[in-house]
């Protein structure tokens, strides 16, 4: 870590004050700056009103855009969730720039074009019933049919001063997962979209699979090129490309584990290439990660994702340093303690599990590196911290080296 001082940003979840409309709630103030010294002392120096924005990204050190999961933003019933963006000013802090409906509820993920010309925001809808009416069959028989909120990945253009410009394209996606019944997957919800070059792959943990798509830096439109069907059952959350080879990391949340996948470079198709657990061989005796043969369960199969076992662990966030040579991990555990797990990125894009790190906190939620991959930030959601590691020279954790209190951490630009 430099002599001088560093910024950090953190976003913050703040659903359950007076308005729990997303899926996790909390009790965030905004998107916190924070400032860390060469001894690790962190501290918050500023914060900005932001509705529900656990999760931040940023572009160029220049701008930091906000995704707001919420049902009804700026007040509006029924109008969804939203986007934010902030302009960074010379002292690190952030000023508002303006905001826009997500065109979809419950917005999940931001991230930004490598040009800066494009926002493009997840909004992962809701796997519970919001409207239901009541149809006759052919029998004549009332029965009720449930209705779910779109999910959906949507396409803003960004005007040259960083503000969320006008809608250029929506992709609406449908379908259902391995656990249809119940349990998370009982329609589409897409949690994470990412970019890189103009290749967008969004993570569909509703229906078990990778939407992979084009983007044209003209237009602002959204070509679909495949839905990559997953393992079923595993439900894709959050990726992250090599940053210098042709390989997706994606890791799942309803089994502990991260899966590989190689990009075709001129066709921008997906091939399968690994599985790997990321917790230690002894969990993996008790709980084994699925092998489905089918796409869907049957109505009385005993779900044993996450969201049936509730002292089963569930992957949040996943990084991967800058050099490409290690991949992190974060692991909650609502039973017990939350951890993080390091991998060592082959030569060949495969992974092998190096370390598993316990936590202080069961839910660890965002976390981030700093660019020379010697320190690591996570946020423990329900310990209301975040906590500080140094990493050694081989990117396994070596030890705490601080903390600061803060309300309901999410995501973290470092």
């Amino acid at each position: 870590m430099a002599d001088n001082k560093s910024i950090l940003y953190a976003g913050s979840i703040s659903a359950g004050k007076g308005k729990p409309s997303a899926s996790v709630t909390g009790n965030g103030d905004g998107i916190y700056t924070l400032e860390i010294d060469s001894e690790c002392r962190l501290k918050k120096i500023a914060c900005v009103p932001s509705e529900n924005s656990g999760i931040i990204t940023e572009w160029n050190g220049k701008y930091v855009y906000a995704a707001n999961e919420v049902k009804d933003f700026t007040g509006l019933n029924g109008s969804g969730g939203g986007v934010s963006a902030y302009k960074i000013e010379e002292d690190g802090t952030l000023s508002f720039l303006n905001d826009s409906i997500s065109y979809g509820a419950r917005t999940s993920y931001v991230s930004v074009s490598e040009s800066g010309k494009y926002l493009l925001a997840s909004n992962h809808g809701s796997h519970s019933t919001v409207t239901c009416h009541y149809v006759q069959d052919e029998s004549g028989k009332w029965v009720l049919q449930r209705g779910f909120d779109d999910s959906s990945v949507a396409v803003f253009a960004l005007r040259q001063d960083g503000s969320v410009g006008e809608l250029t394209d929506l992709k609406i996606f449908r379908g259902s997962g391995y656990w249809c019944h119940g349990g998370g997957q009982s329609t589409s919800h897409l949690h994470c979209v990412k970019i890189r070059n103009d290749l967008v792959v969004a993570c569909n943990r509703g229906c078990d699979c990778l939407e992979v798509m084009r983007l044209d830096e003209e237009t602002g439109k959204l070509t679909v090129l495949e839905r990559f069907e997953t393992a079923p059952g595993l439900a894709p959350r959050h990726a992250v490309f090599h940053p210098e080879k042709n390989y997706l990391y994606v890791v799942n949340e309803n089994y502990p584990c991260v899966s590989v996948f190689e990009i075709n470079e001129e066709t921008g198709l997906l091939s399968f290439v690994q599985t790997v657990e990321v917790m230690e061989e002894d969990y993996y005796k008790e709980r084994p990660l699925p092998s489905f043969t089918k796409r869907h369960a049957d109505s009385e199969e005993k779900n044993t994702s996450g969201f049936g076992d509730r002292g089963a662990v569930m992957c949040s966030d996943i990084h991967i340093l800058s050099n490409g040579k290690h991949l992190y991990v974060s692991n909650r555990c609502f039973a017990e303690t939350g951890s993080l797990s390091v991998l060592d990125v082959n030569e060949d894009g495969t992974l092998v599990l190096k370390q598993v790190y316990p936590l202080e906190g069961n839910d660890p939620r965002g976390f981030n590196l700093n660019q020379e991959g010697t320190f690591l930030f996570v946020s423990l959601l329900d310990q209301n911290l975040i906590e500080i590691f140094e990493l050694d020279e081989k990117g396994m954790i070596k030890k705490k080296k601080g903390e600061l209190q803060i309300s309901s951490p999410g995501s973290i630009i470092a």
